[in-house]
């Protein structure tokens, strides 16, 4: 009862003195309806003389003389006006025992600090001082506003408690101030009811959140000992600008984002689109001591995601001054700061709490309190609450020096997007992917979780994991609440598969493969960290890793405090491996077509891999095909990844079509495949131990297209076998359109008539085999006109057509030829078969199939006519009188009669003076070795014809002789007589070996008949 009337005493005297005093006035600043105090509190806009009482009727000389109208001097919002003056001083000047004012007028009788409205400029620091009231006039009560009027006055407030001593400090949670507190209530927000009270010392700051804020000083007793400590209050208080306030709402370089106040409540915030701004989460009054007895809701939103993904919220921070939430009552500074959680808040009961959604109601990922640096906390959903607690009755205690700042700071981020998943059972299949990385979960966990991982392999696969790196966090003792009993993270690894539901737990037929916690980790692959893109490190041995004995393996991990301020990180491999599959680093796939012999095959390249090797492909320009182009270099060092397109017209005859190596990504069409039979080889070598189908792999489509259905404007009149060509001599021409009579070169019905097995076609695109009539003694020369092209000189072709000659033994050595038609035939292109200018020919020598023979290839993009003939020739003598048998007999002993001489060569017999020029200048049809046909038979008759004729004479005249000594007249008179013998001769000329000019022995340079052919070089010279 007695509490009760000297309140009510109070109240009274508190109505008296506002209805005795006059408020201040200010011009620029408007009154306002704002009550700054709790229910029950008066509210002063100026200041009152305390002087004024029931027992006093005249007036007091106190800041109530600045209402009246004074048009002499008037002073700032911030200061005082002297009454005799007229001068101005600040307002802390007022009652605060000194004689500012000369005349006193700032220090009159019974005057007070409290109930009153404080302004100041900015940059300014002022004081404030509270005496301690005598016994008598209890239950004190004192109110103070101070008020930021913006511009030069300020925006918000700073109080700095330099003395603080109210009353004695019980508890945190109940009736912890019986005897007196403090209070401070902000401008628009609703009374918290918090109260700090005891003594305390250190820097304490309080930074306002609005432009005005109320103080309000209650002592209800002091202490019993009469001169106790437990009043005792000073503090400074100054006015700063809000761009000034970079700790709270950053600079102008990164302003900070701190949400949507929520209308009605002191605190709570909505924080939106964190991916585009800098989000911070701060405590009420940040960077200062927070107010008690507060509950805040922080709601952090991310809405944007891609579809059947939703985004993760992330909460953090590195710096650990930038949080200290109160854990404990310590009067000294603590070197060691630790973050505490869950009961451990209990003993001062603030706290902040991170919901893992949007309510109250969902699954909690961390309590926390204390200071230090805060992980990572990752929230599962798209939103995340965060719950600010704070208990009704503190102390305000803050060491120093200034080490840590009160309250907290939070970043927010968007960290990322996963898809929708509500549990920690995860199931990795080998269907999905043969091996792959496996990281935890970005997202926080809360207490008591679970994890599961189900590797679930094909049949006859087992499962191959190797740890790169293992993380769990400590739990520091100081932080732990039983570190002894349990460990925070504890890995299993089981050999089987765990089957969990909500109904049934099975772990049937599983053996345990390891066991880990707190300090012990699983075996670690780390060398593979040091992998990269140009370095492949070797596999992991089974030291190294874990290795099932069945298709199914479970990774679980057990997480007592969840991973919110305890992190799990981990990283490994996994694969799902075949025991079957062997190991070579080499590998070459064949896929042969066959398709019927009146059709074709069309192959369509879609996608294709070569594992990044280095080569690439392109369109070859000169043939308009795909083409490799790589080092050798490379090849030995790297390897290669080729996919190879070759047709086999023939047996033991392969033409490479197309080759592909560099990465596919548009469908490549290859149509001119002129062969039934197709074969595509996809050959990779010197593979790594990191590749697999991933890396090299292809995709095509193929059909059978009927020789019809292609969009030739005139097919091939001949089969495959037909262009089969062997012979002493022949020609094949290409003529689109009809071919026309061509000066020095001869009709093509003449052509077919004097040649054996010559062929004039239309087949375009569409390759000729040329053999030897015998491969074993017999080569091939073929010449057409033109020149050899690459790329260098392409340009220089005045056609599209191209003529290509390959050796038949190995289609990867050919030839592109620019062909030249008409009167022009200057240059011309001589090939020889293999082994011609190196190799003396042995009938007992093995040879490879068709290494003496040529493939001929027409391509055809405009109209021309242009030929390719080509003649057997031989380095042995031939025989006349085997013929019919063989053209060409093996005689080491005999010369060679029939022959060219500019290309050193010898020819069939049958090809000598037939009509057509087959040497290339044309030697065999000369007029000199053609005046006898059979001149070389009647040579020989007529020379042994004249040596049977010498021995008969002179067997003669030796009976003669013998006779004419019996007859010595007749003798002398047969002595006078001429014996005349006539022999014949056949005009040669044998210097140039029956030709004449220097264009050959230029072109050519021969070697002089002597050095070809030893004595005896003429065709039918008997000299």
């Amino acid at each position: 009862m007695l509490v009760c009337r000297r309140l009510l005493l109070i109240a009274a005297a508190i109505a008296a003195s506002i209805e005795a005093g006059s408020t201040s006035y200010h011009p620029g600043i408007s009154s306002s309806d704002y009550s700054g105090y709790p229910s029950g509190y008066a509210v002063y806009s100026g200041a009152t003389s305390p002087e004024s009482s029931p027992s006093s009727s005249s007036s007091t000389s106190g800041p109530s003389e600045l209402a009246a109208s004074n048009t002499e001097s008037l002073c700032r919002p911030s200061e005082f006006r002297c009454s005799t003056t007229g001068h101005c001083v600040a307002q802390d000047k007022y009652c605060d025992g000194e004689n500012d004012c000369d005349d006193k007028s700032d220090e009159p009788r019974y005057c007070t600090p409290c109930n009153r409205t404080l302004y100041g400029d900015v940059g300014r620091t002022y004081r404030v001082e509270i005496r301690r009231p005598r016994e008598d006039r209890l239950p004190f009560l004192c109110h103070l506003n101070f008020t930021a009027a913006g511009f030069d006055l300020g925006d918000l407030v700073q109080l700095t408690f330099d003395t603080f001593t109210v009353g004695r400090f019980l508890s945190f949670t109940s009736e912890g101030c019986p005897d007196g507190f403090m209070t401070i209530r902000e401008e628009g927000r609703p009374a918290t009811g918090g109260q700090w009270c005891g003594s305390a010392w250190g820097y304490t700051v309080y930074y306002s959140e609005t432009p005005s804020i109320n103080l309000t000083l209650y002592l209800l007793r002091l202490s019993e000992q009469g001169i106790g400590y437990n009043f005792d209050f000073k503090l400074s208080y100054k006015f700063l600008r809000r761009s000034e306030a970079h700790l709270r709402y950053g600079n102008s370089s990164m302003s900070t984002w701190r949400g949507e106040l929520v209308n009605g409540t002191y605190c709570d915030r909505v924080l939106t689109k964190c991916d585009t701004r800098a989000c911070r989460l701060q405590s009420p009054n940040y960077p200062g001591v927070y107010p008690r007895n507060v509950t805040c809701y922080y709601r952090v939103e991310q809405n944007r995601a891609p579809v059947g993904h939703r985004a993760l919220l992330a909460v953090s921070q590195r710096n650990s001054h930038k949080i200290h939430i109160k854990d404990q009552v310590v009067k000294y500074d603590r070197s060691q700061r630790v973050l505490r959680v869950w009961d451990q808040c209990n003993v001062v009961q603030d706290y902040l709490t991170v919901y893992d959604g949007g309510s109250t109601s969902d699954r909690v990922l961390v309590r926390l309190c204390g200071g230090d640096a805060v992980p990572d906390i990752i929230s599962s959903h798209n939103t995340m609450l965060l719950e600010f607690h704070t208990s009704p009755y503190d102390n305000p205690f803050h060491p120093v020096p200034l080490s840590f700042l009160p309250g907290f700071e939070l970043e927010v981020q968007s960290r990322s997007f996963v898809k929708e998943n509500d549990n920690c059972d995860f199931y990795i299949s080998g269907d999905e992917n043969s091996s792959g990385i496996l990281e935890n979960p970005k997202h926080s966990l809360p207490p008591n979780t679970t994890c599961r991982y189900h590797f679930q392999g094909k049949l006859n696969e087992i499962v191959w994991l190797s740890f790169v790196k293992y993380y769990a966090a400590s739990v520091e003792a100081a932080a732990s609440i039983d570190t002894a009993a349990d460990c925070n993270a504890k890995l299993l690894i089981w050999d089987g598969d765990i089957t969990v539901d909500k109904l049934t737990f099975s772990r049937k037929n599983v053996t345990l493969m390891g066991q880990f916690c707190k300090d012990d980790i699983p075996r670690l692959c780390d060398h593979s960290l040091l992998r990269n893109s140009s370095r492949h490190t070797r596999p992991c041995s089974l030291a190294e890793s874990y290795v099932s004995t069945g298709r199914d393996l479970t990774l679980e991990h057990i997480l007592r405090q969840g991973s919110a301020l305890y992190p799990i990180s981990f990283v490994l491999r996994y694969e799902f491996v075949h025991e079957a599959i062997s190991c070579n680093h080499n590998l070459s796939c064949v896929y042969r077509f066959e398709a019927e012999p009146d059709h074709r095959i069309e192959l369509s390249f879609v996608r294709a891999s070569f594992g990044g090797k280095n080569c690439a492909s392109y369109v070859d320009p000169l043939v308009n095909r795909w083409t490799c182009d790589r080092r050798m270099a490379d090849v030995k060092k790297f390897g290669m990844a080729d996919l190879i397109v070759a047709e086999y017209p023939w047996q033991g005859v392969e033409l490479v079509r197309d080759c592909l190596c560099s990465n596919v990504s548009e469908r490549i069409v290859v149509r001119t495949l002129t062969s039934n039979v197709v074969e595509v080889r996809f050959i990779i070598t010197l593979m790594n131990v990191t590749q697999d189908y991933r890396d090299f792999f292809f995709e095509g489509e193929y059909r059978f297209v009927p020789v019809g259905a292609e969009s030739n404007e005139h097919g091939c009149s001949t089969r495959l076998e037909e262009r089969r060509l062997r012979g002493t001599s022949g020609e094949i021409s290409l003529r689109s359109p009809l071919p026309r009579v061509i000066p020095g070169l001869a009709a093509v019905e003449e052509i077919l008539t004097n040649t054996e097995d010559l062929t004039a076609t239309q087949c375009v695109n569409e390759p000729w085999l040329i053999e030897p009539e015998d491969a074993r003694i017999n080569f091939l020369y073929l010449r057409t006109a033109g020149y050899g092209i690459t790329l260098d000189n392409v340009e220089e072709c005045t056609t599209l057509n191209r003529i290509v000659v390959y050796s038949a033994a190995n289609t990867k050595e050919r030839s592109v030829i620019c062909p030249e038609g008409g009167v022009d035939t200057a240059r011309t292109v001589d090939f020889f078969s293999g082994g011609w200018n190196y190799s003396a020919v042995n009938a007992s020598v093995a040879m490879a199939q068709h290494s003496r023979s040529f493939v001929v290839e027409f391509l055809q993009r405009e109209p021309g006519f242009y030929a390719v003939t080509w003649i057997a020739i031989s380095k042995r003598s031939p025989t006349a009188s085997n013929v019919g048998a063989n053209a060409f007999a093996i005689l080491p002993t005999e010369d060679c009669p029939y022959r060219c001489p500019e290309i050193q060569a010898c020819i069939s017999s049958v090809l000598w003076c037939d009509g057509v020029r087959h040497c290339p200048s044309g030697f065999d049809e000369e007029e000199a070795n053609c005046s006898y046909r059979f001149g070389v038979t009647l040579l020989y008759v007529a020379v042994g014809a004249g040596a049977l004729g010498i021995f008969l004479i002179l067997l003669l005249a030796t009976g003669c002789l013998k006779y004419c000594l019996y007859r010595h007249k007749a003798r002398k008179k047969k002595k006078n007589v001429a014996l005349n013998v006539n022999h014949l001769h056949v005009n040669h000329t044998h210097h140039n070996n029956g030709l004449t000019g220097s264009r050959l022995s230029g072109r050519y340079n021969l070697a002089t008949p002597q050095e070809m052919y030893l004595e005896n070089y003429g065709k039918d010279s008997i000299c």
